[in-house]
C-alpha cells in the first residue's frame, strides 16, 4: 500500500491533474471537496471523457470527469480481499480505510500487488512490463 496519496480539488483544472500523474508516474489521483474525498480520475478517464468526446482539455476541471462511486477496503483486510474486491468491481485501484477513524490510509493498485508477489521469491523483480504505473 502507498500511504501518500496524491490529490487535487474538485475545482482543479484537468492540467494539474496531467501534470501530478506525470511528476509522480502514477496513473490516478483522488479528488477532493471540502476536505472529502469526492473521487478518483485515472489516464483512463482522461482518455474517455475527454479526449474521446472531443473536449477541450483546457475547459475541464477534475470534478467533472471524476469517477465518483470510491470502492475502499479495511486497513484491516486481507491480499485477498482486495484482489477480490478488483476482480468484482473491475478496478486497478482501491482505496484503505482506517476501520476505527474511517479515514483514507492509502491506496492499493496492480502494480503494488504486483511487485509485493514477486518480493516473496527470492531473487526476483517484477516483469518489465509492469515496471511502470498506469
Amino acid at each position: 500500500m502507498k500511504k501518500e496519496i496524491v490529490a487535487v480539488t474538485a475545482n482543479d483544472s484537468l492540467e494539474k491533474v496531467a501534470q501530478l500523474m506525470a511528476e509522480n508516474h502514477i496513473g490516478s489521483v483522488l479528488v477532493h471537496q471540502d476536505q472529502e474525498p469526492i473521487g478518483i480520475i485515472t489516464k483512463r478517464d482522461i482518455i474517455e471523457r475527454v479526449i474521446l468526446n472531443c473536449q477541450d482539455p483546457c475547459e475541464v476541471i477534475a470534478k467533472d470527469i471524476a469517477t465518483t462511486n470510491l470502492i475502499t477496503i479495511s486497513l484491516r483486510e486481507t491480499i485477498k480481499d482486495v484482489l477480490l474486491l478488483m476482480y468484482k468491481h473491475n478496478i486497478k485501484r482501491v482505496l484503505v480505510k482506517d476501520p476505527d477513524t474511517f479515514e483514507l490510509v492509502g491506496i492499493i493498485t496492480t502494480h503494488d500487488l504486483i511487485a509485493a508477489f514477486s518480493s516473496l521469491e527470492p531473487h526476483s523483480s517484477p516483469p518489465e512490463e509492469f515496471s511502470h504505473n498506469d
